[in-house]
């Protein structure tokens, strides 16, 4: 319990500060529904990637949803969700040896994969927790457009969102138990999340990008009744060999 409430108190402002840009910019997208709806045809012609294209075609036709699943999800969940695990996370081993704090902490009584586990359960809490939060808030804040979402589909779509994150806070832990410097993980996470999406909006290539996954398609499927569970257990197994990665990297480090 020492060990959560030592690293909660070193990320805590950068987690409050994820929830509430997270809350603020989708309470901005949802009161701009109304507007974006009624113009939505002269929006398209002036886009210029093709999945950005396909996504606005969607929105279009659903309605409401796919928008929010855009804004909210896609957007706000994976870029801002990205840079929080990228501040929370990049120091979680590094910094013992950037700091030259690594033979204070192992001298404690505590085993390096306690010691581990115990900063990457705080980070994902930090990283999931608000999505949730914000997600369920929209249920009543979609109401100012005349707009329902049921708690189901809204549920359904933070867990697999937050199965998404989660990889991405095990790769950021497992590059942080080989990286020297603090920023060094964060940076690398960033810069492989920025390529992947340089990738997405290239019709040709996109199926090879991350974003590929949890983009309009996956959240319509949610929304039908049909959610991509397979997709969500493979970013759940992901995970699961970053930490044995980690781990196993971990517990052989001399700093």
């Amino acid at each position: 319990m020492m060990l959560l409430r030592q690293y909660f108190r070193d990320i805590w402002w950068i987690a409050l500060g994820y929830l509430l840009i997270l809350e603020a910019a989708m309470i901005a997208a949802i009161m701009f529904w109304p507007q974006f709806r009624d113009n939505v045809p002269a929006i398209a012609k002036v886009v210029p990637f093709q999945a950005l294209q396909d996504l606005i075609s969607q929105m279009h036709q659903a309605g409401f949803w796919p928008y929010f699943a855009v804004q909210h999800w896609f957007k706000g969940c994976s870029l801002f969700g990205v840079a929080a695990i990228a501040f929370m996370g990049s120091g979680i081993i590094a910094r013992e040896a950037d700091q030259r704090t690594a033979e204070f902490l192992l001298s404690r009584p505590i085993s390096r994969r306690r010691v581990l586990l115990s900063r990457f359960f705080v980070l994902s809490m930090a990283t999931i927790v608000p999505v949730y939060l914000t997600s369920i808030t929209a249920i009543w804040i979609s109401v100012n457009v005349e707009e329902f979402m049921g708690w189901g589909d809204i549920l359904l779509a933070a867990t697999y969102m937050s199965c998404f994150l989660l990889m991405l806070c095990g790769l950021c832990t497992l590059l942080s138990t080989m990286s020297t410097n603090q920023f060094r993980a964060g940076t690398i996470l960033i810069g492989f999340v920025l390529a992947n999406f340089a990738i997405y909006l290239v019709q040709s290539i996109d199926t090879f990008s991350l974003f590929k996954t949890i983009d309009i398609w996956a959240f319509m499927q949610i929304h039908a009744g049909e959610p991509p569970w397979s997709l969500g257990a493979i970013f759940v197994a992901v995970t699961a060999v970053e930490l044995i990665l980690a781990d196993w990297i971990f517990r052989r480090r001399t700093f």
